[in-house]
Order: C-alpha cells, then sequence, then structure tokens
C-alpha cells in the first residue's frame, strides 16, 4: 500500500522528468539561429532629380548580401502603391567582399514611374529565404528590407498637356522618294521613328494628325516596343504614312512639334517633324490628261455670262455698269468652276474629279475659320479617300451622293449644293 508521502513524491518525479524532458527536445525542433549580419536587404534609388515629376523614371535597386547558405529564395510579391513599374531583367547572382567578408548577393533593378504627387514610400521589400545547416537541416528565414521616402511633383503645364519625360530623345523621318518631285500617280512613303530612353514604348506620343484637303493620307498600324537594359527602358514607336497629292497641285504638309522633357538637363526641349513640299514632277503632263476629258465647266461660265450680261447692263432705270462691275457683281453671284465641276462629277458619278473639286473649294482660304474647316475636311474626305485609294479599292461601290450628303455638303451649304 502506498502512503500518501510516497505518493506526492512519485508525482514529483514524474513532473520533473516531464519538465526535464521538454527542455532537452526544445533546441532540437527549434530554427537554427542566423547570426546578426549575415543576412540583410539593401534598397537604393537614382532619379534625375530629388523630387522628381510625376511619370519621371526613377531607377530601383534591390540588393540582397547573404553570408549563409541558400537552397531555396523568393522575392514577395512587388507591391508599389501610386507607381507603375518593370523589372529590368532578370535577377543577377553573384560574390563581392564588403569590410572583409565574403557575400553572396542578389541584384533586382527596377524603373518605376510616379502616378501620384506628393509624399511616397518605397518599400519595404521581403525576401523569403531557404536556409541550409550542416547537411540535411533547412529552414525558412524571411529579410525585410529598408523603405526610401521620395517627393514626387506634380507634372508640369505643357502645351496640350502632353507630358513626355526621358533622358534622351531621338526624332527620324525617312521618305522613300524624293515628295516634292514624285512621277505622276505615285504614292509616297513617309515614316517617322522616336525612340526615347527612360520610357516604354506603350508611353511614347500618339502620331500627329497629317492631313490636308488636298492630300490623301493614309497611316500604317503603328509600331511599339521595348528595349529593357539595366539602366531602365529604351522605348520605340514608328509611324508610317502613304501619301499622295490629290490633283497636280503641289501642296506643303505643316511641320508638327513634340514636346518633351530632358530628365537630365531638367528642360524641356522639342522633336520635330519638319514641313514638306509634296508635288508631281510632270504636273503639265497631269493637265493635259486633265483637258483631254470632256469638260463642261469651261462652256458654263461663258454661256451663263452671255445670257446675265446684256440683261443687266440694259435694266430699265439703271445706269449702265463697267465691264468690271458686272464681272464683279456676278462672280459674287454665280458658282464658280470648281462649283460647277463638282455639281458635273455628282451627276456623272465621277468619283475622282468630285474629290479633286471638292478639295480645291474647301481649301479655299475664304472666311475666319479656313483653320477649323481644313481640319475638318481633311477628315470629311478620308473616307471617300479610303473607298478609292485603299489597297484592293476599285471607287466602283462609292455612294457619291451620300458621301456629299453626310459629309460634304455641311461645309458646302453655304455655297448652295
Amino acid at each position: 500500500m502506498v502512503t500518501a508521502p510516497l505518493a506526492r513524491a512519485l508525482a514529483a518525479l514524474v513532473l520533473l522528468a516531464g519538465f526535464l524532458f521538454h527542455q532537452g527536445a526544445a533546441p532540437a525542433n527549434a530554427a537554427p539561429q542566423v547570426e546578426d549580419g549575415a543576412t540583410r536587404l539593401v534598397v537604393e534609388i537614382e532619379a534625375g532629380s530629388p523630387t522628381p515629376y510625376v511619370g519621371e523614371m526613377i531607377l530601383v535597386t534591390i540588393t540582397g548580401y547573404y553570408d549563409v547558405t541558400v537552397a531555396l529564395e523568393k522575392f514577395q510579391g512587388i507591391e508599389l502603391p501610386n507607381f507603375t513599374w518593370l523589372q529590368l531583367g532578370r535577377d543577377v547572382w553573384s560574390k563581392a567582399r564588403v569590410d572583409g567578408r565574403e557575400f553572396t548577393t542578389v541584384t533586382r533593378r527596377l524603373a518605376i514611374y510616379g502616378e501620384k504627387a506628393g509624399l511616397q514610400h518605397i518599400g519595404p521589400f521581403t525576401h523569403h529565404l531557404t536556409l541550409t545547416e550542416g547537411k540535411s537541416t533547412r529552414f525558412l528565414h524571411d529579410v525585410v528590407s529598408n523603405t526610401v521616402d521620395i517627393v514626387i511633383e506634380p507634372k508640369p503645364r505643357t502645351n496640350g498637356d502632353w507630358w513626355f519625360p526621358a533622358s534622351s530623345a531621338v526624332l527620324t523621318d525617312e521618305w522613300d522618294m524624293d515628295p516634292s518631285k514624285m512621277a505622276n500617280g505615285a504614292t509616297a512613303t513617309r515614316t517617322i521613328t522616336i525612340t526615347a530612353a527612360g520610357q516604354p514604348g506603350e508611353a511614347l506620343p500618339n502620331p500627329p494628325y497629317m492631313s490636308a484637303p488636298w492630300l490623301i493620307s493614309f497611316i500604317a498600324p503603328e509600331e511599339r516596343s521595348t528595349e529593357i537594359t539595366p539602366d531602365g527602358p529604351i522605348g520605340k514607336v514608328t509611324w508610317r504614312w502613304r501619301l499622295r497629292p490629290s490633283d497636280s497641285e503641289p501642296g506643303r504638309i505643316r511641320a508638327f512639334h513634340i514636346p518633351w522633357f530632358d530628365t537630365v538637363d531638367r528642360t524641356m526641349r522639342d522633336l520635330t517633324i519638319d514641313s514638306q513640299d509634296v508635288a508631281f514632277a510632270l504636273v503639265a503632263e497631269t493637265r493635259r490628261r486633265e483637258s483631254a476629258k470632256p469638260d463642261f465647266t469651261g462652256l458654263a461660265v461663258p454661256l451663263i455670262l452671255g445670257l446675265i450680261v446684256p440683261v443687266v447692263a440694259i435694266l430699265p432705270g439703271r445706269r449702265l455698269l463697267s465691264m468690271r462691275s458686272i464681272r464683279s457683281r456676278l462672280s459674287a453671284r454665280l458658282p464658280s468652276r470648281d462649283d460647277i465641276g463638282l455639281r458635273l462629277a455628282l451627276w456623272r458619278g465621277d468619283a475622282r474629279a468630285y474629290r479633286r473639286h471638292a478639295a480645291r473649294l474647301l481649301a479655299d482660304p475664304a472666311g475666319p475659320d479656313h483653320a477649323e474647316r481644313a481640319e475638318r475636311t481633311g477628315r470629311a474626305l478620308a473616307e471617300l479617300d479610303h473607298a478609292l485609294y485603299a489597297k484592293g479599292a476599285d471607287g466602283a461601290a462609292v455612294n457619291l451622293r451620300d458621301i456629299h450628303r453626310r459629309m460634304v455638303s455641311p461645309e458646302l451649304a453655304r455655297r448652295g449644293h
């Protein structure tokens, strides 16, 4: 029979044994300790200014220094509120000696772009490591970086509110022939390429609207690309236009200016697409071909003058007018040669002649709104140009009356069409 004192003694021994067992097992189950300074993750930034603008590239370098044996590793998903970003290539692993101590290093480069002005935070970033100790022991270890604060300035006001920051920007302008001396009926190809360091291709400008009433213009689908380098992306955009005059009269394509911000010199600069003369070389031959076609417009004006001039000159109660006055009054009231030609082309269903006369009428500089009308006209004639000159088109399916009613007639209503 176990006495009470003996029972208490046995219980105490059991508790002591359990305590000693757990004390001995704990070190075996605990993760090994990583020495101070054996792992660290450092974030550094480079920008053209201590306070870069919205949309300006900021280079971020994340470097890990590890004096441990790394079996597996993975960066936690990059989270950068109020920034867009892209990774500049793969992570680079190497060896480096710091203060006499050799480390395994890993470097990741990012290009980031502020989307919102104000104080912003870059980081912290986390690198998940699986480390080994001895031959078989593996354990998890997370390394967390520092945080870098930066002030992002709002983008400055620019013409058209277009903001294009880059460390360098180059424009090339090439023609496949001399546009001022084109063979009759030829179509020239103009290729413009913009290359910019510090921006991806998707961030480069949109193409200018290169058109005029006298010009047939088609733009091919643009080409955008991005080359990734350790110092940031290099974006490229290429535009191609197929251009030809709508008639034998020469014309001039206006110049275009694309402003951009130099992030190195901190100043606004300008990319210029030069103005260019566009014309057929054999104007005389073109005119001879036009004159060989049946054209009643040359007879219409003399016929009308022959009927009206005698009446106007002898109206009762009116003093006789000079021939100059008669011509001046008639020219203000009678349709022009192109007015009549437009009507005849519409009546005959001659789409090319219609396009030629419409372009001349709508290019008339009379009136204070000429620039606005010319811009609208270029767009209005685009549908007709596509039906006439697009690849595979023969113009047979052109509904001139519908085009006249929907697009051209609003511009020509003041002329009585």
